[in-house]
């Protein structure tokens, strides 16, 4: 995000804390931090996990792809974080499995390895299961997996979809693990993108997806989690929904 990029290169201490405590009362259980852009995601990283956590009490989830990053944020977290994320690519595994060890961290687990990202449903399955089978290995909770099955772009082929709806059913039943995705991926190239997002959203719950990487000030995409997870009977007695409703949150 080009706005959150340039807050953190200029330490603009209120923007990062504004969106930090938007999210929150958007209903973000966690909140991403990711400085991957900069020219010192280390710095950058060490920065903005202390800005965030003087003013929200959620916990983070430490978003990049190298362990030394990764580190830096982990050891700075106040509480229980989250590790977005580990694959079968043997570097990324080798250098973040000790992390999650040390400092027993939620994980995200990403369906590619060092090939990339296989096309078939199939494949991406399989390596969920490497995955499971690695972290059992390593005695880390599985209750704190979340497997993402990595959504393509629908612009690039129109089956992308169904095969990620897919992927989320079937590495539930088969490996009884959460899931989780971002949303902007799919409508990649797209018009009206937000559009196809929210809908996007609402079949991966229908599907069993636990969590999404989102953007929780966007009414009208949490007035959609809110409305599913009442149809699904995920909302006991609708107590969520109708909170939501006094709380005037939610949005035609």
């Amino acid at each position: 995000i080009p706005s959150v990029r340039e807050a953190i290169k200029n330490r603009d201490v209120a923007f990062v804390q504004d969106l930090a405590r938007r999210q929150v009362e958007g209903g973000a259980g966690y909140i991403d931090v990711n400085t991957a852009q900069g020219n010192n995601e280390i710095e950058d990283m060490e920065w903005i996990v202390g800005v965030v956590q003087e003013v929200v009490d959620v916990p983070l989830c430490i978003d990049t792809v190298d362990a030394e990053v990764a580190a830096r944020g982990l050891e700075h977290c106040k509480s229980k974080a989250m590790l977005n994320s580990i694959s079968m690519e043997k570097a990324r595994l080798e250098g973040m499995l000790p992390l999650i060890k040390k400092y027993g961290c939620a994980v995200i687990g990403l369906t590619m390895d060092d090939n990339g990202i296989p096309k078939s449903a199939e494949e991406r399955i399989r390596i969920a299961g490497e995955l499971v089978q690695v972290l059992q290995q390593e005695g880390i909770d599985l209750n704190e997996l979340y497997i993402d099955p990595l959504v393509l772009p629908l612009a690039v082929s129109s089956d992308n979809g169904v095969l990620f709806f897919q992927c989320l059913k079937e590495i539930k039943e088969k490996y009884q693990v959460k899931t989780v995705s971002g949303l902007s991926n799919v409508s990649h190239q797209m018009p009206n993108r937000k559009l196809i997002n929210r809908y996007f959203l609402t079949i991966c719950m229908a599907h069993g997806m636990d969590a999404a990487i989102m953007d929780s000030t966007d009414r009208k995409l949490t007035t959609a989690v809110y409305t599913t997870d009442l149809l699904l009977n995920k909302d006991r007695f609708g107590r969520k929904y109708l909170k939501a409703h006094r709380s005037e949150l939610l949005v035609d």
